[in-house]
């Protein structure tokens, strides 16, 4: 039997499609780095929501944020990916380890190895300290799926927008800022005509009211508002078949059917 952490709802999907034999694991849901209680409660909820659409059971599950008290205490200021994530990490995972040991599981694992956010070696470094202090297997790979085999799991389902802790949310509303200013400038620059096409950052956005015929000039304007989708409702030709546009700096799903 595996025990597999699980970090939020968004990573468990990719996990499962990714590596179904996963879907025999135990699910622990432990993390206490999350802030905040109301913001755990959602994620649960969340998590809870796509355990249902698999048929996966989740224990209960409390929150213990004190655990994560002293490593916020002595790094709270580095930035997201340093050694506080480092120690968070290690946290979650040496208590997943230590669980699996305790109730006889073979091998332990977590959904953080599809998290786009995290590095792969880093937490497989991290997982096989761990099997060796716990004389017990770590499994690790690639668990990151592609968008459109987790999209009806995730449907209706919250995702968030920031790692878990305090700093990492107060980080990741700075670079959300300094992103917006950014290509809200270059919106004004390239495209002063099209700047009301700011208000679909984030949502679907109809190819309809992009009046630009040069596939070039789409993907530029689309790589500066970043909408969630765009919606070829003219059905360009320059769109037929294809699932994404790629921009380079951003890919944008394309869609057919409103949502």
């Amino acid at each position: 039997m595996n025990l597999l952490h699980v970090c939020c709802a968004p990573d468990l999907v990719s996990t499962v499609v990714k590596r179904e034999e996963l879907t025999q694991s135990e699910l622990f849901f432990y993390n206490p780095n999350i802030f905040s209680g109301e913001e755990f409660l959602r994620r649960y909820d969340a998590l809870r929501k796509v355990c249902e659409k698999m048929a996966l059971d989740l224990p209960e599950q409390d929150h213990f944020p004190e655990d994560f008290s002293d490593i916020l205490d002595s790094f709270g200021t580095e930035h997201e990916g340093g050694t506080r994530c480092t120690k968070c990490i290690e946290l979650r995972l040496r208590k997943t380890a230590c669980l699996a040991k305790s109730i006889g599981a073979s091998s332990f694992s977590t959904t953080l190895l599809a998290s786009p956010r995290k590095s792969i070696a880093q937490i497989t470094l991290i997982g096989d300290k761990l099997a060796a202090e716990f004389d017990i297997e770590f499994i690790s790979g690639n668990f990151r799926a592609e968008r459109d085999k987790s999209r009806d799991l995730l449907k209706g389902v919250y995702r968030q927008n920031y790692c878990g802790c305090l700093p990492s949310k107060n980080e990741a509303i700075r670079n959300r800022e300094i992103n917006d200013l950014r290509d809200r400038e270059r919106l004004d620059k390239d495209f002063k005509r099209f700047v009301d096409l700011w208000n679909f950052r984030g949502n679907v956005i109809p190819r309809s009211r992009i009046h630009l015929e040069e596939i070039s000039d789409l993907k530029r304007i689309i790589a500066i508002v970043k909408p969630s989708a765009l919606f070829d409702d003219i059905r360009d030709p320059e769109l037929e078949d294809r699932r994404w546009l790629k921009t380079g700096s951003y890919n944008c799903r394309i869609i057919r059917e409103k949502e």
